[in-house]
């Protein structure tokens, strides 16, 4: 029973709310979110994916916005020889989009979990991975549309060509090698036609290992503006995908 006009007013209103608070918060998701960590956007206004600077991705690893996400995960989107010949501390070597897509979604990480995508020079493999999982994202929210499992995903600007030219002493091991490397022409042949049989990725979990190793970045086949080569074509909280996985890896450009 109400006890006066107040009570009953607040009650039609609560009654008569088009849409339940519950909704609005999914509905209000992405459309009052705003990337945390500093970036920029591509020039091409189809690829929505932010972009963050060397300087950004230090920052991060030094733990500078640690107090705004529960998990943190670098992917390395090379095929394996480039990854294991040095990649950033604490990064992990996933190229197989499909397993990606259902290691984040069958068992989401959980909490505020931020996601940042490179290869070598950012300029294929990278997006292509982060694409796919921004819309397997959007598949599997499809019925909560904008609500995100994973809002908080970023591509490195340059890749880890730029990465280690500006911050060698943080990678492990603080080497490169190219995927065009002439160790490594028959695999990556290998690899890159996969690609074009398939269209699928690599994968594999982070490994540890020293060396030392000179890099040149001139004869990359994935560099932006280059000629073709050759013949061919977490800090603090990481949550990393840990299982090797067993199934063949494909490049994703």
């Amino acid at each position: 029973m109400f006890e006066s006009p107040a009570d009953v007013m607040n009650a039609k209103t609560q009654s008569h709310d088009p849409v339940p608070s519950s909704l609005k918060s999914v509905m209000d998701i992405e459309e009052t979110h705003e990337p945390v960590v500093p970036h920029f956007l591509s020039d091409d206004p189809s690829d929505t994916i932010p972009r963050i600077t060397q300087d950004t991705m230090l920052d991060i690893l030094d733990g500078k916005f640690n107090e705004k996400f529960d998990h943190k995960m670098v992917i390395d989107c090379r095929f394996e020889y480039e990854y294991d010949g040095g990649h950033i501390e604490g990064a992990v070597n996933h190229n197989d989009k499909e397993l990606l897509t259902s290691q984040l979604f069958k068992t989401p990480i959980g909490g505020r979990s931020l996601l940042i995508f490179h290869c070598e020079y950012s300029a294929h493999r990278a997006p292509l991975m982060a694409r796919h999982v921004r819309a397997e994202d959007r598949t599997v929210n499809a019925e909560f549309y904008p609500r995100l499992t994973y809002p908080e995903v970023y591509i490195l600007d340059g890749g880890y060509s730029g990465f280690f030219s500006a911050f060698r002493g943080r990678c492990y091991p603080p080497e490169y090698v190219e995927m065009s490397d002439e160790k490594h022409q028959r695999t990556c042949e290998r690899e890159m036609g996969r690609l074009k049989a398939r269209k699928g990725g690599l994968s594999r979990a982070q490994t540890f290992a020293f060396g030392q190793r000179n890099h040149s970045v001139n004869d990359s086949p994935t560099g932006p503006s280059r000629p073709v080569a050759r013949q061919f074509p977490v800090i603090g909280s990481f949550s990393p995908i840990p299982e090797r996985s067993h199934t063949r890896r494909m490049a994703s450009y």
